[in-house]
């Protein structure tokens, strides 16, 4: 038993080991309470993290797989991992050029209401998509900044037209548009080197592209829960 002396009062206090002892054990269970409910809150966190992006998933094979059948009968590709449309140059401009051709603008006509139905038609998988993208690429002749603004103004092109009174209405058109914007990419991402003619042509093109909301929000969280 320890004598304890507190000046304040004038007179001594007894406090034995079990007291020590217990007043310890309760700070410890407060402490390791605290620390299961942080890591039960955590792992239900990374469980609905997880079940997003499994959704998510979900939901992007499935356009994939729509995409790559529905789109058969035209000139295009359709990558079988992200889902990303590429358009070639020849089907909407003339080279070097921004506007979209007459040629362009039937194609579009025809290739809009289908991609946009693909996307759009089912609630589940609509809910999920936050953006559609139309990204223009070209090939590396003339200067970065001479190609950034002829790849912006395809794709700004591309969209205006989709946006315009001459576009013909489709059931999915104001989910469409509202979710719908364009960027140029210059020729900083070729899916080629442009070492051939060929090649360069490859480069000149339209891509439409979707992304998920809180994307970027889940893939952080994911790498959070690694660590």
């Amino acid at each position: 038993m320890f004598k304890v002396f507190n000046s304040d009062i004038g007179e001594g206090f007894s406090l034995s080991i079990s007291d020590l002892m217990s007043g310890l054990l309760l700070i410890f269970i407060l402490l390791l309470s605290s620390v299961l409910l942080e890591m039960t809150e955590q792992k239900e966190n990374n469980e609905y993290t997880l079940s997003m992006v499994s959704e998510q998933e979900k939901a992007k094979r499935s356009i994939i797989a729509e995409l790559s059948g529905e789109l058969n009968e035209f000139d295009l590709e359709v990558d079988a991992k992200t889902g990303v449309v590429r358009i070639k140059e020849s089907l909407l401009f003339e080279y070097g050029k921004h506007d979209v051709t007459p040629e362009g603008k039937e194609f579009l006509q025809i290739f809009i209401p289908k991609y946009s139905s693909i996307l759009l038609s089912k609630s589940e998988i609509e809910e999920q998509i936050g953006n559609i993208i139309i990204e223009g690429h070209t090939d590396d002749i003339g200067s970065y900044n001479y190609n950034l603004n002829l790849s912006l103004m395809r794709a700004f092109s591309v969209a205006d037209y989709i946006y315009s009174k001459g576009f013909a209405d489709f059931e999915y058109s104001e989910i469409f548009q509202a979710k719908l914007s364009a960027i140029g990419r210059s020729y900083i991402n070729p899916l080629v080197t442009n070492d051939t003619e060929e090649h360069r042509m490859q480069n000149r093109r339209v891509e439409f592209k979707f992304s998920f909301k809180d994307w970027t929000l889940i893939e952080n969280d994911l790498q959070i829960g690694k660590k």
